[in-house]
């Protein structure tokens, strides 16, 4: 049986970045309540599409092409926030040229190999690892304020896959596949 599912493609981070950012998400909560993805686990969205289950093999066998890009280092910037209604707080990730080649490579695979309409992915341009997202302005400010002065270090950390996951409408995530980089 098929079904239309939402895919996301991922980096997901290596210890001990992984495990600094499950302790940022852990002191948020202790500190500011469970809010909207507080809980979510630690990554940089690549891409976000939907598209019915049943191509999910042919859509494996596109995107484990992006396993000829090399592997690579990503480092932390330090804590953020987007506004406007998203009230998003989150570490700084920087738009490398490894992360532009990976959404050039996504595009190329996305309109050349499946068919499909640039408009029918997003590909975020602001890579970020979110910690939390809040309910309103003041807790927002006030979680940026905490955690900027934990003087968090940067810190980078090596890329050697992606993950891509699926979900069905609002569930959760129930399938994933790797694809490693050379």
């Amino acid at each position: 049986m098929s079904e239309i599912k939402i895919y996301n493609l991922r980096i997901v981070p290596s210890p001990p970045v992984l495990d600094d950012v499950e302790n940022f998400k852990s002191s948020f909560i202790e500190t500011f309540g469970k809010q909207p993805l507080s809980k979510s686990k630690p990554h940089i969205t690549l891409a976000v599409f939907e598209m019915d289950s049943k191509y999910q093999d042919i859509l494996v066998n596109v995107f484990n092409q992006l396993s000829s890009i090399k592997k690579f280092q990503l480092e932390t910037k330090g804590f953020d926030i987007f506004e406007n209604n998203a009230n998003v707080l989150f570490i700084k990730i920087p738009l490398t040229e490894d992360i532009k080649l990976i959404h050039k490579n996504i595009k190329i695979l996305w309109i050349r190999d499946l068919h499909r309409k640039e408009r029918t992915i997003i590909i975020p341009d602001v890579p970020h690892m979110t910690i939390s997202k809040t309910y309103n302005n003041k807790t927002l400010h006030e979680s940026l304020d905490f955690f900027q002065k934990m003087n968090y270090p940067n810190k980078h950390f090596e890329i050697d896959h992606l993950t891509l996951i699926s979900r069905p409408h609002g569930k959760t995530w129930d399938w994933e596949h790797q694809i490693k980089l050379s």
